[in-house]
């Protein structure tokens, strides 16, 4: 086991130099500074030894996605790339799953939750038409909305889950899955409707999210449940 300080000090270096890296220097050295720095945190994570077989796998394809950035303007690579970070997202949320299964709501929480799922779709919808059309090609549109559908559903779990337990253990998890989330929002800001200085927010909740899902796999999950949400 690492000591403590090791995750923050780490984090922290690797945010000031993916910073640096995309403020001096072109894309390609950018998409290299993302890959080690997924690498790194995939090194920690098996050095732990904390980890569990969906979070191991998971790690496995964000490097994969990573590697395939190199290529992204290529089709097939495009694809592989949206691909593998399905995968991931959905693993992410096989993690939790078993711990949410007797989970109780309200009439008034499950249209709530509805709600959220419908809004965020149609933000959805508004985005994918938004893609300038240099970059289509076929299928791209069904991806977007694959992908767009597994990040929804990856922050109704999170949200789920820390409502539930309301412990380190869920906050690690939800401001994990969350920094993912708003790090491919602000990634495609930045790629597709080119606004370039996103790539910095992008890369900073990318650090963070899996930093986060990092810490989150070193605590216990033995916390016991509230059998209904108090809260949303």
């Amino acid at each position: 086991m690492l000591p403590k300080t090791y995750l923050p000090v780490i984090t922290l270096v690797l945010l000031l130099v993916n910073c640096f890296v995309i403020y001096e220097f072109d894309q390609d050295s950018s998409r290299w500074a993302r890959l080690i720095s997924t690498a790194v945190f995939f090194l920690i994570l098996i050095w732990q030894r904390t980890y569990n077989l969906k979070i191991l796998i998971a790690f496995c394809f964000l490097l994969v996605s990573d590697l395939l950035l190199f290529y992204y303007e290529n089709s097939l690579a495009n694809t592989g790339t949206f691909l593998m970070r399905i995968s991931a997202y959905l693993l992410f949320v096989f993690t939790v799953v078993p711990e949410l299964r007797n989970l109780k709501s309200s009439p008034f929480q499950k249209l709530v939750f509805f709600g959220v799922f419908i809004l965020n779709l149609a933000m959805l919808f508004l985005l994918v038409d938004m893609v300038p059309a240099k970059f289509g090609y076929p299928f791209l549109n069904v991806l977007f909305y694959a992908y767009g559908i597994t990040m929804i559903t990856l922050v109704i779990a999170a949200i789920s889950y820390s409502n539930r337990y309301s412990n380190k253990t869920s906050f690690y998890y939800t401001a994990a899955t969350l920094c993912l989330v708003f790090s491919d929002i602000t990634s495609f800001i930045a790629y597709y409707l080119e606004f370039y200085e996103f790539y910095f927010p992008d890369r900073i909740f990318y650090i963070l999210g899996i930093a986060g899902l990092v810490k989150f796999t070193t605590f216990a999950r033995s916390h016991a449940a509230v059998a209904e949400l108090e809260s949303l």
